[in-house]
């Protein structure tokens, strides 16, 4: 995946995420469940270091909790790069 792609997931998981209504808590919760599925087109966790330098560029490293939520062992990884990455 291109980092515009994890970009453009990012950017649409954030305006959910600070979204004021429960539809926008919801969507945001299943686009993650999406794109944290291995068998989803828009999977974004295949290149967990391009993953790890998006979220330092956006200051998201708390998107690692909720990834882990999903894919504990990419949220591990993601939390070694994103600590190589300070």
């Amino acid at each position: 995946m291109q980092q515009y792609q994890i970009e453009n997931a990012i950017e649409t998981l954030v305006r959910h995420l600070k979204g004021a209504t429960d539809i926008d808590h919801q969507i945001f919760f299943k686009y993650m469940e999406h794109v944290c599925n291995k068998n989803s087109q828009h999977y974004i966790l295949g290149d967990l270091q391009l993953v790890a330098n998006v979220l330092k560029k956006y200051e998201l490293k708390e998107f690692v909790d909720v990834i882990s939520l999903f894919d504990y062992k990419a949220a591990q990884i993601l939390d070694v790069h994103l600590r190589g990455l300070q």
